[in-house]
């Protein structure tokens, strides 16, 4: 509705101004008929064609007896200045250069100086505006805003809302483009001194992210296109493995040290610095007035062997055999059973034994994950289809070939995990990842 009475103004201001200038025309019959004609196209057919029409009215009223033209033309600035804001996506050159810029200098060369001083003025104020627009998008100060903490476990999705906040406000259309980690939508706003953005962040690997966005402001005539690139705020990625040994200490290794009085006393010895304060036999060592130490008898002593092959093509990867299946594995089952015997393989098939158990969990967790080796290779589609990585899928089934027992669990990435599991099959239980 009011797009439509804005539009009935200016059409009646347009037809105004021809028919102003056929009746300072009359005495050239020929011009006085283009008058006519135009004025009756405008009147028909403005609100379809508003910017190539307004164009024209500006170039037939430079037409009249001077200095009556340089007054029409100022006036006619208004029909510019209306249909650029209806709705355009030419840049500024495409209406200041050829149509005034071309026309304002041949009316120049030809000595029509009122001719050229009449389309001056409408040149001028697509070029004041343009320049005005342009100083004032580059030179804003952009600020953004989420809506809450960004922190993220590594391969877990946060979804936010970001506000874009300009400084001084500013209205114009916004475009936003975001890095392939974040997922922003709408990726084209309206901008009046602020907007908000929903935005969806997911990271395979952990850190601190600050990735850049690219704001794109478009000006309300269309007329200027300036681009921005800015730092989005810091996005704190926790790895799988730090989550995961979180999970473990705050969880189910504390509850499982609640447990302890319940288990049999298989013998004391006298205490040795390093030892668990909470296995001090209170009692015995006030008796024999010596510290003593409860080596204590569970459920059962030992559970199934788990191979870990520690090695992947990629730093997401190794985050998530580590921290994801490895840690979580692990911390379950020591609140069942006391140790965990690990057999780690590395790509050579070279084997190191160790024990896990509540005493040294952490500290050999954080030595079991130092030493999973990155082989860096970048796989097409997800898949070895070069078969670069074939000497390590198919001999390693051969080199732990005397460690693999009933019962045995293997941990490591599935393209590794595979050749193994289908040479032993039922014998082992896989954990591909």
């Amino acid at each position: 509705m009011i797009r439509e009475l804005g539009s009935r103004w200016v059409r009646i201001l347009a037809t105004s101004l021809l028919i102003t200038a056929a009746a300072l025309s009359l005495g050239n019959v020929a011009l006085f008929a283009v008058y006519v004609a135009i004025t009756i196209i405008a009147w028909l057919y403005w609100s379809k064609y508003p910017l190539p029409l307004s164009l024209g009215v500006t170039a037939l009223v430079s037409l009249v007896t001077p200095p009556i033209d340089i007054a029409l033309t100022l006036i006619s600035i208004i029909l510019i200045d209306n249909a650029l804001r209806m709705g355009n996506e030419k840049p500024w050159w495409f209406y200041a250069t050829p149509p005034l810029a071309t026309s304002t200098l041949l009316a120049a060369i030809l000595r029509q100086f009122y001719i050229a001083a009449s389309l001056a003025a409408p040149l001028l104020y697509i070029l004041l505006i343009s320049l005005i627009n342009t100083i004032r998008f580059y030179t804003i100060t952009i600020e953004l805003k989420p809506s809450k903490s960004l922190r993220i476990n590594a391969g877990s999705e946060l979804t936010y809302s970001l506000t874009i906040i300009t400084k001084p406000h500013i209205k114009a259309v916004m475009e936003v483009r975001a890095p392939r980690n974040l997922r922003i939508s709408p990726t084209r706003l309206y901008l009046n001194g602020e907007a908000s953005i929903n935005v969806s962040a997911r990271y395979s690997l952990g850190g601190v992210k600050r990735p850049r966005l690219t704001l794109t402001f478009t000006d309300t005539y269309g007329l200027v296109r300036v681009r921005r690139v800015v730092r989005h705020p810091s996005i704190t990625v926790i790895p799988r493995a730090r989550t995961a040994i979180q999970f473990a200490r705050g969880g189910l290794l504390a509850q499982s040290a609640l447990t302890l009085g319940a288990e049999d006393i298989r013998e004391v010895r006298e205490y040795v610095p390093g030892d668990p304060i909470r296995r001090l036999h209170w009692k015995k060592s006030a008796k024999l007035n010596r510290l003593i130490i409860k080596l204590l008898q569970g459920p059962g002593l030992t559970g199934p062997p788990i191979v870990l092959l520690s090695y992947a093509t990629s730093s997401a990867l190794i985050d998530r055999v580590g921290g994801e299946i490895f840690i979580y594995l692990t911390a379950e089952l020591l609140t069942r059973i006391p140790r965990v015997d690990i057999i780690s393989v590395n790509r050579d098939g070279e084997i190191i034994n160790y024990v896990l158990n509540r005493d040294n969990y952490f500290d050999m967790i954080e030595r079991t994950l130092g030493s999973i080796e990155n082989l860096n290779v970048r796989l097409v589609g997800g898949g070895d289809y070069a078969d670069v990585l074939s000497v390590i899928k198919y001999s390693m089934p051969l080199r732990i070939k005397g460690l693999v027992r009933e019962g045995t669990i293997l941990i490591g990435q599935r393209l590794f995990v595979e050749p193994i599991c289908n040479a032993f099959k039922e014998r082992v239980v896989c954990i591909p990842v």
